[in-house]
């Protein structure tokens, strides 16, 4: 996984945005370091998982906690694309 920071500028939100495999070996690394983030960021976050290639239950389990997250606090969460 890896995971980039654009802090944004005053007038714009700050981006977290994901990339790579994520399934059961690598959910729980992605959970704990995105709500460490989340909880930094305070509101007006973005987490762009687009370009995150979801294999099993376990990667969607953690984007549905993150997506739920983000609501609560006032962020958004981008998915990635259905798989075909």
């Amino acid at each position: 996984m890896e995971v980039t920071i654009d802090l944004g500028r005053p007038s714009q939100e700050s981006v977290i945005s994901v990339r790579g495999q994520l399934d059961v070996h690598t959910a729980s690394a992605l959970r704990e370091a995105l709500h460490c983030l989340l909880e930094a960021s305070g509101e007006e976050l973005t987490v762009d998982a687009t370009a995150v290639r979801v294999t099993d239950d376990a990667g969607w389990a953690t984007l549905e906690g993150v997506g739920r997250h983000c609501r609560e606090f006032g962020g958004h969460l981008r998915l990635p694309p259905p798989a075909a």
